[in-house]
């Protein structure tokens, strides 16, 4: 667990936190994206996420599946064709620097007005050093696009109106409330080799069944996102952490 190959990218991150119960079950398997990995993991579930391994802002991400006796790929708003699974992956880009990309098992993204949407958490630490879920934003897709980053174009808004077809009132503000203690969880494990970070951005998919994933936690987090809701209630109270962390910083 002293490694640092742990501290850098998405998969170091993924390894790290399998390793911790109260957190494993809530985490897409994740492998670096080779030919064979990719073959035995499309074997298993219906479709694989292709990213960036330390890649940001939802850039460069393919969502890849079987279709007929080939493969198909999307990216934006492309969508290609292959004939062969060595055609596909001989499709990735380099990245910069011997950057890899690593492969995520897929999950089907609840929708709201056909478009899907995952969940932003943001988690910071108080005055005494303790982890809190200061914020939570639902992230909608663009039309016809395959991710949600806010600077992907992705639409902040509000979780209550996203699940609201989902669950009814009292069954909605309870499962927020799961939602939000996931992604203080989720940081908890993170932080155990993350110890200086102040915050952490919490990235959660819910699938058909309601169950949440946690697909990705960014250890700087963007504040701008929930800015962009029309209630400022909580990016007031996150800049208002983020100013107690700054202040702990300077001691």
């Amino acid at each position: 667990m002293k490694s640092v190959s742990y501290k850098y990218g998405k998969y170091g991150k993924y390894q790290f936190m399998r390793k911790y119960s109260e957190i494993a079950g809530y985490l897409p398997e994740t492998r670096w994206a080779t030919k064979s990995n990719i073959q035995d993991m499309l074997n298993k579930y219906s479709s694989l996420y292709v990213k960036p391994d330390k890649g940001t802002g939802g850039h460069g991400i393919y969502k890849i599946a079987k279709s007929g006796r080939g493969y198909v790929s999307k990216s934006g708003t492309v969508t290609r064709r292959f004939a062969s699974l060595g055609a596909l992956c001989r499709s990735f880009p380099k990245l910069p620097h011997n950057g890899k990309y690593v492969a995520q098992r897929g999950i089907g993204l609840l929708k709201h007005n056909h478009r899907p949407f995952d969940i932003r958490v943001m988690v910071q630490k108080d005055k005494r050093g303790r982890l809190k879920a200061t914020g939570i934003v639902g992230r909608l897709a663009r039309p016809g696009k395959i991710v949600t980053n806010f600077h992907s174009g992705g639409k902040p808004l509000p979780v209550e109106t996203l699940l609201s077809s989902y669950l009814r009132d009292q069954n909605r503000a309870k499962y927020i409330k799961e939602l939000e203690a996931l992604g203080q969880r989720a940081s908890e494990v993170l932080q155990k080799c993350y110890r200086s970070k102040p915050a952490f951005g919490v990235d959660i998919a819910i699938d058909s069944r309601m169950k949440p994933w946690v697909l990705e936690i960014n250890t700087k987090p963007d504040k701008s996102i929930f800015n962009a809701l029309r209630d400022k209630t909580m990016y007031r109270r996150i800049l208002r952490y983020a100013g107690a962390a700054r202040k702990r910083a300077r001691r």
